[in-house]
């Protein structure tokens, strides 16, 4: 049998397009080739050439929601940005405080926003880096906000992690 004559006997058993059928055993159900192809009946040669069409195979799948998720993050920091004047005046820049350090890393986080929303798909090194400057920057600010509001959870956080890390170097000396 051909792939055209599998098609319409899929099409045909399960009442819904080609695509449909793929999508739902792919992606809903992310069924391997072997099992899909039992499924449905058709060689796996014939399963694996429809999920690469529609572009349902594992590598296509996570491939298309990261660039989705860039996108979309893309378009986030773009709408976040929109009013904002990169280059204005620093308010707090003669002043050594944490005011002053808040609007520095405040200010860095819209620069590394922007340099991510015009870093070109194909430099996903360069695209990483500022992903990490970003989520840097980002932790920094919370942790200045704890800090700022007198929140005890950042010393109880740090004990704890001492103390795990106090257990795993015990746990390390043992072996």
């Amino acid at each position: 049998m051909t792939n055209k004559e599998y098609k319409e006997l899929v099409e045909a058993k399960y009442g819904k397009s080609l695509k449909e059928v793929m999508s739902e055993l792919c992606v809903d159900r992310s069924l391997n080739k072997w099992d899909g192809a039992k499924i449905l009946g058709v060689p796996e040669k014939t399963f694996v050439a429809w999920r690469t069409q529609f572009r349902f195979g594992p590598d296509q799948l996570k491939y298309d929601r990261a660039v989705k998720v860039r996108n979309e993050t893309i378009s986030t920091y773009k709408e976040q940005l929109q009013n904002t004047n990169i280059q204005r005046k620093f308010k707090h820049n003669k002043e050594s405080s944490l005011k002053g350090f808040r609007e520095l890393m405040e200010r860095k986080l819209e620069l590394e926003k922007l340099r991510r929303s015009l870093i070109e798909e194909k430099d996903s090194l360069g695209d990483m880096s500022v992903l990490l400057k970003i989520a840097t920057i980002e932790s920094v600010l919370e942790y200045l906000n704890e800090y700022e509001q007198h929140n005890e959870n950042i010393e109880n956080r740090f004990i704890k992690e001492v103390e795990m890390m106090e257990l795993f170097l015990n746990r390390e000396d043992k072996y």
